[in-house]
């Protein structure tokens, strides 16, 4: 868990701000990974501000988001040809 980095949301869980994350504890939630572990907040990256981490979650869900788009594109262009 020493790779484990989280942005608070809720009592109960925290987002993921890893990029790929693997643990069995992160969610998949949209765009976006929740990390349900039962001490997700001794993840929360002390060292940026509240702003950086809001920043780096909502980046890292629009990277997946465009990855996504970008693969369904390509099936789809795959299917018209």
């Amino acid at each position: 868990m020493s790779e484990c980095l989280t942005k608070p949301l809720l009592p109960q869980f925290s987002g993921c701000l890893v990029e790929n994350p693997t643990c069995r504890h992160a969610v998949s939630f949209g765009f976006s990974y929740l990390c349900e572990h039962p001490n997700h907040k001794d993840f929360i990256t002390p060292t940026t501000p509240q702003t950086e981490t809001a920043e780096q979650y909502r980046n890292l869900r629009e990277s997946r988001r465009r990855k996504y788009i970008a693969e369904i594109k390509k099936h789809i262009e795959a299917l018209e040809s």
